[in-house]
Order: structure tokens, then C-alpha cells, then sequence
């Protein structure tokens, strides 16, 4: 007898079912990673988000206000400030005791006009050297090419009086990259939007003060990160380069319609296939090895009875073929018991 081996989701699994079960997960994934993308969430956004205004009335022009005063040129200004940075703390907020120092640098750069200004700038000041050693730059004046991201407008305080509103402007710059730069000018720049969401490049002459840290926050969940960062903070003046660029369209990759496409055709030409294999094994019967049809010829005495009447006939063997139960066959021909001569 042979021992039998249950398999109740079928003998084995082909290999055409194994390769459209891999396209499934394939074309799950990509649908995965797609929906994944904020970029493809971008059209269900809320309209009414806080962006930049792009009208003509946001489009602000301001001319290049000169107040002739001193500046770093004088010796005594220069000397005088400096107890004015002994009260500076790089890698914190922007803290009250601070604000004689912001307000002084604030006034050197409107002594002078942009062209001015630039032509004492230090130029090519790596990220890293702010970041190393901030009191070597603090009070100098510095140039940067910056791709603004964000432009914030404040009011000037009342003890300011020939300031009326200070711009706050932070962005990257090509060596810096994702680490930013926040800079204060009390001009806007024609052609510059304000908005918390902008995308623009400009130029800024202006003097280093300290490292101002700030709070990240992750462009996906919205959750703070955990890391502390500090952007140089600089005072001076701004010029606008480009007009603002919108948001890039959310890309998409050419290859990914047409191998969904394609894997959900395999699969489904699979599931028809396989449908089709199950019908056709469910019309043969399957019978056990105890069942299997044979034919034994047997030699059996048969005493043919005709109603009693006597013949003298021989009894003859008969050749018959038949398909016993091998479980109940008896080892000896079957003789009749009543048999007579």
C-alpha cells in the first residue's frame, strides 16, 4: 500500500503562478511609492494655503535709501562695537541684549549703497568657516548669492525711526546647499515676493553678527527634528537676481505606467489560465492504488444445473476474465458447493 501526501492548495506550484504572484508585488510596490510621494497629493491640496503673493502690489519696488553716518570705515565705530559683540551667543535665539549690535550693523549698511558696500565684501565664504569660527567674521562684511525660499516681513520697532519695516529673507546658497543663511535688510528689492513659500535668487552685501539657530522641522510628517542648526545671521542689503520660479511639476517616471499595465495583464492572462487548468483536472477521477483495474484469467468448475434434468455432459472449465477486489480474492479457484457429477 503507498502513503499519500495531503496537499490541500494542490500538488505544486507552477511557474508561471510564481512569476505573476512577483508582478503583483512589483505593481504593489510602484503603487506604493507613487502614493507615497507628496507630489502626488499636490492637487488635493487646500488652495487657500499661505504662499506667496504673486500681484503686482506684493510686487513691491523700493528705492536705495543712503543715510550718510559712520560705519566700519571709522576706527572709534569700529571700536565701539566691540563691546556691543562681547554680549553676542552664536548657536542661540536672537536675544535682547543682542539688539544694540543688530540695529548698529543695521545702520553701517545704510551709510553705504549697494555698489559700495560690495566692493569691500569678502567674497567665497564657505558655510563651514562661519560655522568654525564666527568670532573671526563678526562685524565683517560678507557677499552671497542666495536661492531664497522664504521672505518674512516685520515691523520696525518704534525706536527706529528711519526704519519702517525690516525684511527677513532664508535660503542656501550653492556650496551651502540644504544649510541656510537667514538675512535682514530694511529695503525691499524690486521684483522680490514675500511669502513664507518662494522660490528666487539674489544677492546680499551685508555684515556677519552671529549664528542664529532655528528649529527644522521635516518637509513629510511636519515633526521637528531632533538636531539643533544655526544659520549665519547677516545684516545689510539685497538685490533682486531672477524672478521667481514655481514649484516644479511632480516627475514621473516613463517606465512605470506601461510595466503596471503590462504586469496586470500577465496577471490576469495567468488567473484565466489557471482557471481554465483547474477545470479540466476536476473532470478526471483520481482512484487509489487499491482500486487499479486488472485482469486475472481464472480457471472455475462451474456444474451447470437445467432444471433439475441430469446430463451427461462433462463439466468443462471456463476461462473468465474479471476484476476482483484483491483485499477479498481467496488463493483457491471458487467451487460451487452444490456441484455434482
Amino acid at each position: 500500500m503507498h502513503r499519500y501526501i495531503a496537499r490541500p492548495y494542490g500538488g505544486s506550484v507552477s511557474g508561471l503562478r510564481l512569476v505573476s504572484m512577483l508582478m503583483a508585488i512589483l505593481v504593489l510596490w510602484m503603487l506604493y511609492n507613487r502614493l507615497n510621494d507628496p507630489a502626488t497629493w499636490r492637487a488635493f491640496a487646500d488652495d487657500n494655503e499661505p504662499t506667496a503673493n504673486w500681484s503686482t502690489a506684493e510686487m513691491r519696488s523700493a528705492q536705495e535709501i543712503v543715510i550718510p553716518g559712520p560705519n566700519d570705515l571709522d576706527a572709534d565705530e569700529v571700536s565701539s562695537i566691540q563691546d556691543l559683540f562681547e554680549l553676542v551667543t552664536d548657536k542661540a535665539k536672537l536675544k535682547p541684549r543682542e539688539m544694540d549690535a543688530y540695529w548698529r550693523l543695521m545702520d553701517w549698511s545704510r551709510t553705504q549703497s549697494f555698489a559700495e558696500l560690495e566692493k569691500r565684501c569678502m567674497k567665497d565664504i564657505a558655510f563651514t568657516q562661519l560655522w568654525e569660527q564666527p568670532e573671526l567674521y563678526r562685524g565683517k562684511p560678507i557677499r552671497l548669492r542666495l536661492h531664497v525660499l522664504r521672505v518674512l516681513e516685520y515691523p520696525a520697532p518704534k525706536d527706529q525711526p528711519t526704519v519702517e519695516k525690516v525684511y527677513e529673507a532664508w535660503g542656501g546658497t550653492s556650496e551651502s546647499r540644504t544649510l541656510l543663511y537667514s538675512v535682514v535688510f530694511p529695503d525691499l528689492p524690486n521684483g522680490l515676493p514675500v511669502g513664507p513659500e518662494i522660490q528666487a535668487d539674489i544677492e546680499f552685501v551685508g555684515y556677519f553678527l552671529k549664528l542664529l539657530s532655528y528649529t527644522a522641522y521635516d518637509q513629510k510628517t511636519g515633526v521637528p527634528l531632533m538636531a539643533t542648526r544655526a544659520a549665519p545671521l547677516l545684516v545689510g542689503r539685497a538685490k533682486f537676481i531672477s524672478k521667481p520660479t514655481p514649484p516644479p511639476p511632480p516627475k514621473t517616471d516613463p517606465w512605470i505606467i506601461p510595466l503596471a499595465i503590462g504586469g496586470a495583464i500577465l496577471l490576469i492572462g495567468t488567473s484565466i489560465w489557471a482557471s481554465r487548468s483547474t477545470r479540466k483536472k476536476s473532470k478526471v477521477r483520481m482512484l487509489p492504488d487499491e482500486l487499479f483495474s486488472i485482469t486475472t484469467p481464472c480457471d472455475v468448475a462451474i456444474a451447470p444445473s437445467f432444471g433439475g434434468l441430469d446430463t451427461t455432459e462433462p463439466i468443462v472449465n471456463v476461462g473468465i476474465s474479471i476484476k476482483p477486489d484483491l483485499s477479498s480474492t481467496p488463493s483457491r479457484p471458487i467451487v460451487p458447493s452444490d456441484q455434482s457429477t
